[in-house]
């Protein structure tokens, strides 16, 4: 369904000069033109220029209609004001996004996770994440640990580690012990927000070094 004013929501710009990532609001919404706030950062009015494509992206708590949409749009125009706009014309309707969409790219992250067991985070042991999206994470470890466990995981990325909670829900074993794909469970806004910008950072990282893009999966 259509998102409301107030409506947080995570822009993706696209521009000649560059691509990011910005957290902001919807402002207002009239047909399929959508007003946006400006983002801001350091207190300094991000400069997105008109014919900028973007992706817009929010999440909806509603009971019947609770998920992640998005859509596609280029911004048409600004108006200066209080709260300075955005004007955004959606290209797509609005779109449910499935959690296997979320995009995951190749990552070396040396650090540590741990079993989680009657909600006590038990000791704390080496890992090695391999790739990472929004989603969830592939990593490997020594430990043999069964489909199902839950797990806490550090992620150190910048500009500080964070912490999740996930469930496996794959195993494989290999030469280096086990490989484990992990789905993160309860995920606070905030932590999913860093790390789809550092996903979205790491892929343009990759494509500026002429490197094969990661496609988009779920772990």
């Amino acid at each position: 369904m259509p998102p409301l004013p107030n409506q947080q929501i995570t822009l993706y710009v696209e521009s000649t000069t560059g691509s990011s990532i910005h957290v902001t609001k919807i402002e207002d919404i009239h047909g399929d033109l959508v007003l946006v706030a400006a983002p801001i950062e350091r207190r300094t009015i991000v400069p997105i220029s008109i014919g900028s494509q973007v992706q817009l992206e929010y999440k909806d708590t509603g009971l019947t209609s609770s998920g992640r949409y998005m859509a596609k749009g280029v911004v048409v125009g600004r108006q200066r004001g209080q709260v300075p706009i955005l004007e955004v014309q959606l290209l797509r309707p609005w779109a449910k996004i499935q959690e296997r969409m979320f995009v995951r790219v190749d990552v070396l992250l040396d650090t540590t996770y741990a079993q989680v067991v009657d909600s006590q985070v038990q000791s704390v042991c080496p890992c090695s994440v391999r790739n990472l999206s929004g989603g969830g994470l592939w990593m490997l470890a020594k430990e043999e640990l069964e489909q199902g466990q839950l797990i806490w995981v550090c992620l150190p990325l910048e500009p500080g580690a964070i912490q999740v909670y996930g469930e496996i829900v794959r195993v494989e074993k290999n030469d280096e012990g086990f490989g484990y794909g992990v789905s993160f469970v309860n995920q606070p806004e905030r932590d999913r927000q860093t790390i789809i910008q550092y996903v979205y950072q790491r892929q343009l990282e990759l494509r500026r070094k002429g490197l094969v893009q990661p496609q988009p999966s779920g772990s």
